[in-house]
């Protein structure tokens, strides 16, 4: 039980400090920072059910039956736990994007900013 904890800790932290070091910048201001934490957050929990999944695809095969059963068997196991892990991350990747897409953009926050006063 240490070890699959020990993977999400490590690719959350990964993830959060990556995704905080190569995203570009968003809005200045409460809103903008509010929303680079989430994406950061969104971002590394996605990456780190990644590694879960790959966890337990490795556990899997490395357990799996005989020797006559091992191949569809070992198929079956890959296939289900890429399915499985493409829908649950692939949401959180989803959401990461649609909160990081409706977020404003340093410049665009300016330009408006200058119409107002003007």
């Amino acid at each position: 039980m240490l070890i699959p904890a020990a993977v999400f800790v490590v690719c959350l932290v990964v993830g959060v400090g990556a995704s905080a070091r190569w995203l570009p910048d968003l809005a200045a201001g409460p809103i903008g920072g509010l929303a680079f934490f989430v994406v950061c957050g969104l971002l590394g929990a996605a990456l780190a059910l990644v590694g879960l999944h790959v966890y337990s695809i490795v556990e899997g095969l490395s357990h799996s039956g005989g020797f006559t059963e091992v191949r569809n068997q070992k198929a079956e196991i890959l296939a289900s736990g890429l399915q499985s892990m493409l829908w649950d991350a692939g949401s959180l990747f989803g959401l990461a994007f649609a909160v990081y897409l409706l977020a404003l953009a340093p410049e665009l926050d300016e330009e408006s900013a200058t119409e107002r006063a003007a």
